[in-house]
């Protein structure tokens, strides 16, 4: 695979936001008040 190849790249997802799936964004189109528009899940779940 040459560099730049969509399949060399690795995306690692921990701890996602359950509120907002991991996006920031909650179902109002706000920030996610769980985990402050960061993605993470921050509650220790």
């Amino acid at each position: 695979m040459s560099e730049g190849d969509p399949g060399d790249e690795v995306i690692v997802i921990r701890y996602r936001c359950c509120t907002c799936n991991g996006t920031g964004v909650d179902s109002l189109g706000e920030t996610c008040a769980d985990c402050f528009g960061t993605g993470i899940e921050n509650l220790g779940a």
